[in-house]
């Protein structure tokens, strides 16, 4: 039996109700990340906690990123446009970049990838837990001296979340193609192609 008494009641008729705009704060112990919405229109600006400021700006089917982090002076950016993806990196202190193509769902990380992310993070654990004891005198100088494996554990977690993500996503097919440079390998082209099933 449906209830008698279901009442749907709009203060404003149809044609005068409109949408306004949303601006949004969210801060945790990772990150502060400032939203702005206008209907189609979306911006935000986030800072990573020892990591990177990004900014990010999307309309409809066009999305634009950019990410700067201060410490290793890394930049990366990323357009999409219709499920084209476009995207650059430089390192200054790695002397590294790259850019890249592709459509579609992101490329999960070749296997190389993968095991130089993580076999960075476990030394950059290592490294921090052998240091933990002068973590409590000095809290600050200890997270100092580790930032930059702190990064490299958060890359590694970045890539975990990455590779979870992937099967949730509704997009079952990607390609990609990129270009990349850095002294130890000199110039290296690579591309794949995945379906997931």
């Amino acid at each position: 039996m449906e209830n008698e008494f279901d009442i749907d009641f709009k203060l404003l008729p149809p044609k005068l109700q409109m949408q306004l705009w949303v601006l949004a704060l969210d801060a945790d112990t990772g990150k502060v990340n400032l939203a702005y919405r206008s209907g189609a229109f979306r911006t935000s600006w986030a800072y990573n906690y020892g990591g990177n400021v990004e900014a990010s700006l999307s309309v409809r089917r066009f999305s634009l990123k950019a990410g700067f982090n201060p410490a290793n002076r890394d930049l990366d950016m990323g357009l999409v446009f219709r499920g084209f993806r476009f995207g650059a990196s430089a390192s200054v202190t790695g002397r590294s970049a790259g850019v890249g193509f592709g459509y579609g769902a992101r490329l999960l990380p070749f296997p190389w990838e993968l095991s130089e992310t993580f076999n960075s993070a476990a030394i950059g654990l290592q490294r921090m837990t052998s240091d933990i004891r002068l973590a409590p005198n000095n809290p600050l100088a200890w997270y100092k001296l580790h930032s930059d494996d702190v990064t490299a554990i958060g890359n590694a977690l970045r890539a975990g979340q990455q590779i979870a993500e992937q099967g949730a996503q509704s997009n079952r097919f990607g390609a990609g193609l990129r270009l990349n440079y850095n002294p130890q390998t000199k110039f290296t082209i690579y591309g794949g192609a995945q379906w997931f099933f």
